[in-house]
């Protein structure tokens, strides 16, 4: 059944579409959308009805989009950034450093890294309304609702997406001082299988694209404890609850940790990207200049391509920081 204007779809209908698609479930799409399930499942079945096919498969885990669903999801992908393209040029013509800018990235990074910043940057820039999506996962699709997104998988292969390095992270054995007193500290990666160990569920999946040693060794370390959130396995490790590999860079500010005499287990680049059209937008440009201050290897060596050990942290200085100011 046609509507009134002679469409055969509504656009808060695609949207809902859309955000089902990419999150894999109605009660999601309806978190990201800030409405209620029984709205989102009203408006897919409105927009299976007018288009008469069925655009999701639903089981128990989730829905899934059928043949139909994923033709009408590529073309939607196309309607949705054309109107987001649209609304960035209209509001950039009028007030180019004012407006919304949502960034997304993993929550540690979020909590670590970008909270420790973020007060300068809404001080010093208050007509931009910054939005963090900080999700509980490593890699961060840049969807139409993102302006910028700061992961840890490259996307420069995706045609309509650019993608910059902005960091490297690097990937160490940390313990709290009272484990290390009280089980010891291991000075080989093979001497560590024993131990209690705490895994990140990002590092379980993709522990196959680390070096061979470090594969081996995370095959044979068996998790005492596994979980999905930086922050929880920071304050785990903090109060002596195992050894665990996060980066070097969380000595900035948790300093109480102590790194094994162990070599990093695996190294990762942190990337920022967004789509082409998105750099157009003087508030998102402002904002990732900000990102890329804030990752700055001159002045942070966490962050720098090559290992640098955290006993070096407090004695590194880089001349080009006092001539900036």
């Amino acid at each position: 059944m046609d509507n009134d204007d002679g469409g055969r779809a509504d656009w808060d209908d695609i949207k809902t579409f859309v955000a089902a698609a990419q999150t894999g479930s109605f009660g999601a799409a309806a978190r990201r959308l800030r409405t209620t399930q029984p709205t989102v499942t009203r408006r897919i079945e409105d927009l299976e009805l007018r288009l008469g096919a069925k655009l999701f498969d639903r089981g128990l885990r989730g829905v899934s989009l059928t043949r139909a669903g994923e033709l009408v999801y590529d073309r939607a992908l196309t309607m949705q950034r054309a109107s987001l393209d649209i609304e960035r040029l209209s509001l950039d013509h009028e007030t180019p450093d004012a407006g919304e800018v949502t960034v997304a990235m993993p929550e540690g990074l979020g909590g670590y890294v970008l909270g420790q910043e973020v007060a300068d940057f809404v001080r010093e820039n208050p007509g931009i309304k910054l939005g963090l999506d900080c999700g509980f996962y490593p890699e961060n699709p840049v969807d139409s609702q993102v302006d910028l997104s700061i992961q840890l998988m490259d996307a420069s292969g995706v045609p309509e997406l650019t993608a910059t390095p902005l960091a490297t992270l690097h990937y160490a054995l940390f313990a709290s001082r009272e484990y290390l007193e009280t089980y010891g500290a291991p000075t080989r990666i093979e001497a560590a299988v024993g131990h209690r160990f705490i895994y990140h569920s990002a590092q379980v999946s993709k522990r196959g694209r680390w070096g061979a040693k470090t594969s081996a060794f995370m095959e044979l370390a068996e998790p005492s404890m596994v979980v999905n959130s930086s922050t929880v396995m920071l304050h785990a490790i903090q109060r002596g609850a195992g050894i665990g590999a996060i980066p070097t860079a969380i000595v900035a500010v948790a300093p109480d940790l102590v790194m094994l005499d162990i070599p990093p287990l695996a190294s990762s680049t942190v990337w920022l990207c967004h789509h082409r059209e998105a750099a157009k937008s003087g508030r998102v440009a402002k904002v990732a200049e900000w990102l890329a201050s804030i990752f700055d290897a001159r002045e942070r060596p966490w962050f720098r391509p090559e290992f640098i050990h955290p006993r070096e942290f407090s004695e590194w200085s880089w001349p080009a920081a006092t001539a900036r100011g």
